[in-house]
């Protein structure tokens, strides 16, 4: 079975500053994108509402560069912190995740990429198969991360062969395709085998667990398909069903 590496490595300046002006400007109320930035950026709130966008730019551009060279040593001790913690879970994990979802990891993915760089929030890209994190995370946190977004790149994979003729498009946000995706990762990895790999419990965005369905919640209807004894694509189609009917009673399945 073919099993690729997780392997981090240092966002580029280039890379740090793309990213935070996107994050700058991204006005999704789901993920308050803007507000972990100026959190995390406390330089740029209250900017002048005068400013151009290009100077608005060259204000993200100063303030992240200057991070960005105050905290190399940093980034670097942490790729290697990153990297010796993830090691020990790399083969075991995606092993299960591969025979769990009935698929083989594509033979063209050889690495799978962790960027780290100074950033509030940590998007996934499923066609280059990486993603992005931040410096200062503890232990847990950095393991249920990787867990989490390596999961979907695997699970759209699958996707691709279960619903053929989803466009590419509906597994981002705001598609009910990307939502089913994002709330499938509590019952899959806080259910054996992943259960007793990891120590830590997987939780979803928080909207998740407020959702119910007359006096029933959402999550744990969830959890109950994902632990019947049926195949892996008789559980995602059944659990697509059914958040499909939920939250778009209109629409069928692909």
């Amino acid at each position: 079975m073919k099993i690729p590496k997780l392997k981090f490595r240092k966002m580029s300046l280039e890379e740090n500053i793309e990213l935070i002006k996107w994050a700058y400007y991204e006005n999704d109320d789901l993920f308050n994108i803007h507000n972990f930035t100026i959190k995390y950026f406390p330089e740029l709130e209250n900017l002048d509402k005068n400013l151009s966008k290009e100077e608005i730019n060259k204000i993200i551009e100063r303030i992240v560069k200057e991070s960005y060279e105050k905290h190399q040593d940093k980034i670097e001790k942490e790729i290697q912190r990153y990297n010796a913690l993830w090691q020990s879970y790399n083969d075991l994990y995606f092993r299960n995740l591969s025979n769990y979802l009935n698929i083989s990891w594509p033979n063209n993915i050889d690495i799978i990429e962790g960027r780290v760089g100074l950033i509030p929030v940590f998007p996934r890209y499923l066609d280059s198969f990486s993603f992005s994190v931040s410096t200062n995370m503890n232990d847990q946190q950095l393991i249920e991360t990787c867990a989490h977004e390596t999961l979907h790149f695997l699970w759209f994979e699958k996707w691709k062969r279960t619903y053929p003729g989803t466009p590419r498009e509906e597994f981002e946000s705001p598609y009910i395709t990307w939502q089913y995706s994002e709330m499938v990762t509590d019952p899959i990895l806080n259910n054996k085998p992943f259960s007793d790999i990891f120590d830590f419990k997987e939780r979803g965005y928080a909207n998740f667990y407020e959702m119910y369905d007359g006096e029933t919640s959402v999550m744990d209807k969830l959890r109950k398909i994902y632990s019947t004894n049926i195949s892996v694509e008789e559980k995602i189609k059944s659990g697509f069903d059914y958040i499909t009917n939920l939250l778009n009673p209109k629409s069928k399945s692909k």
